[in-house]
């Protein structure tokens, strides 16, 4: 039995995680591969913006609102799927920094829209600066024409996964052998 709360055992699994040797028999799988590189990606990000207090959560909501002033809390919830409460609080979070600010909606009385304040703005200008080189050395071994394919696969499969959750999913049968389909299983 190993205890999940040994600090050992998680220093371990993360520096597996993040530095070992991807094994043959699990680099079959993309879907394996996606989150260890996900997981990795999201770790160094995260590493990234700690000098300047933020959270990942926080570029995210203060990209939309750079992108659409004065959107309503409701409409960030919509855009990013963080659910409604903790958009309140990664919004609280952000006016407390001086970085966001909710003013009156004039189309609407009950609802209040998100503007970045000038701080807000220098501050998502730095941070953009840390992920687009992040993203340089995570992407590096890539050329740009490769890069601009993945970024496209990727795209489309999130919107192919997106579209499917909106609809009724069908109960999928286990595989058979021989039932067709070859090539190793997608996870």
């Amino acid at each position: 039995m190993v205890c999940i709360t040994n600090d050992v055992f998680r220093v371990e699994y993360l520096r597996m995680w993040e530095d070992g040797p991807i094994p043959d028999e699990l680099g079959m799988f993309p879907g394996y591969l996606m989150a260890r590189l996900g997981e990795a990606s999201r770790r160094r990000f995260h590493k990234a913006l700690e000098p300047e207090g933020l959270h990942p959560r926080h570029f995210g909501v203060m990209t939309m609102v750079a992108a659409h002033p004065g959107m309503s809390q409701q409409q960030l919830h919509e855009k990013t799927a963080i659910d409604p409460s903790s958009m309140v609080s990664v919004i609280d979070e952000l006016e407390a920094r001086g970085l966001a600010e909710r003013r009156p909606d004039p189309g609407d009385r009950r609802a209040r829209a998100i503007f970045l304040t000038e701080h807000g703005e220098g501050a998502l200008e730095r941070v953009r600066g840390l992920a687009a080189q992040l993203q340089r050395e995570f992407f590096g071994g890539l050329t740009a024409e490769e890069l601009r394919t993945l970024h496209s696969l990727l795209r489309k499969l999130a919107g192919s996964v997106v579209s499917k959750q909106a609809t009724p999913r069908t109960q999928l049968s286990p595989a058979r052998p021989g039932a067709g389909g070859a090539g190793p299983p997608v996870s």
